[in-house]
């Protein structure tokens, strides 16, 4: 699969699921200033590396608010949990928390202590591994202007719940057929 498909069909997934079903009320606003970028390094280092890559283009691109770094190798859920353990301990050693946080999704993701069938997890599934690079600064404004913003975790938990397991699947599955 090229990179122009991977982007396409992880875009579909922001513009329909995160955006769409608003399980991020501030996506849509920055819509036109998120990167998207393929990594196809499949070691450990080299995909860290790469991210803290991905944190030096935000430094010198200020007008690009956020960057969402797809990693199609690390489809083992347990692998990827991994890098983001070290992507998190790379962003603390390099003094970057504070300035980025790191957001995760993932084909696989559960939250642990959820059943495994619960549409909960619909939440931060997407169609390839990412990790959602955020500005700091980005979040403290969005977070201010919005009210409860506590509470986004629990409304978008009902909203999977009330859409179901077999239909937020069958979104995601389509966001795979996008060629």
């Amino acid at each position: 699969m090229d990179d122009a498909l991977i982007i396409k069909q992880t875009r579909h997934w922001v513009e329909t699921l995160v955006v769409g079903l608003n399980f991020c009320p501030f996506a849509k606003k920055e819509l036109a200033n998120t990167r998207y970028q393929v990594c196809h390094q499949s070691g450990m280092v080299q995909a860290v590396e790469r991210l803290l890559e991905e944190c030096d283009f935000l430094d010198a691109h200020p007008e690009i608010v956020t960057s969402l770094l797809i990693l199609p190798h690390f489809a083992d859920f347990e692998l990827y949990l991994q890098l983001l353990d070290e992507a998190n301990l790379s962003l603390d050693n390099n003094a970057l928390r504070g300035t980025y946080q790191l957001a995760s999704f993932h084909p696989e993701y559960w939250f642990e202590g959820e059943a495994k069938d619960s549409p909960a997890h619909f939440t931060n599934r997407a169609p390839f591994p990412v990790l959602h690079l955020l500005r700091e600064s980005s979040i403290e404004l969005a977070v201010a202007k919005f009210r409860d913003p506590q509470n986004i975790p629990t409304r978008n938990i009902a909203t999977a719940q009330k859409l179901g397991r077999e239909q937020l699947q069958a979104m995601l599955e389509a966001c795979k057929q996008q060629s």
